[in-house]
């Protein structure tokens, strides 16, 4: 596993995810540049979390997931379809998002979520329902969203599929969560 770095005034959050295909990261990254001002703060990396794991800084509990991952990982790509947006509300933040459907998808992250409770991450937190967080959306008028929404609703997408497990970090601080690919876990036949 790489070397998890720590610097000072920054906290590093772990997620288990996934790097989108090229081809959506593509459409998506178009959306984002359909955002009509600065009160949309888009994503800083368009990704598909699966599992908040925390901050970790046990070396043994950082190699069990490590472990964990590589075994974890399905033998052939798993396929999604995008559902539409959706708008939530963790803490005191608003997210737009696009909604994932996957059984198969599904099936993984409970299974990554089991496996960090075995390789000893307390309280590691599923991303439920499926999403792919595309903007903060905090300071624009729900009007505004739901009219967006409306104007971008007919986006079609091709069916997807994943072929990685991702660790990620983010670093968090004042101004805007930067989220780092850290370890990739390739589908290998490893089950």
């Amino acid at each position: 596993m790489t070397s998890l770095r720590d610097d000072e005034g920054l906290t590093m959050y772990l997620i288990i995810g996934a790097t989108l295909p090229a081809e959506l990261r593509t459409t998506l990254l178009g959306l984002q540049a359909h955002f009509p001002d600065k009160s949309w703060v888009p994503e800083s990396f368009l990704f598909l979390p699966f599992c908040a794991v925390g901050n970790i800084t046990d070396p043994t509990v950082l190699e069990e997931i490590d472990h964990a991952l590589r075994n974890i990982c399905p033998r052939m790509p798993l396929p999604f379809t995008i559902d539409g947006f959706e708008v939530s509300l963790r803490k005191d933040r608003i997210s737009l998002g696009i909604k994932v459907q996957s059984s198969q998808i599904d099936h993984l992250s409970v299974k990554i979520r089991s496996a960090m409770q075995r390789a000893g991450v307390q309280n590691p937190k599923l991303y439920t329902p499926l999403t792919i967080p595309l903007a903060g959306v905090t300071d624009v008028p729900s009007l505004n969203v739901s009219q967006w929404i409306q104007m971008h609703h007919p986006q079609t997408f091709s069916e997807q599929a994943i072929s990685e497990i991702t660790l990620f970090s983010s670093w968090k601080n004042e101004e805007t969560p930067l989220i780092i690919p850290e370890e990739e876990y390739h589908f290998s036949g490893n089950i």
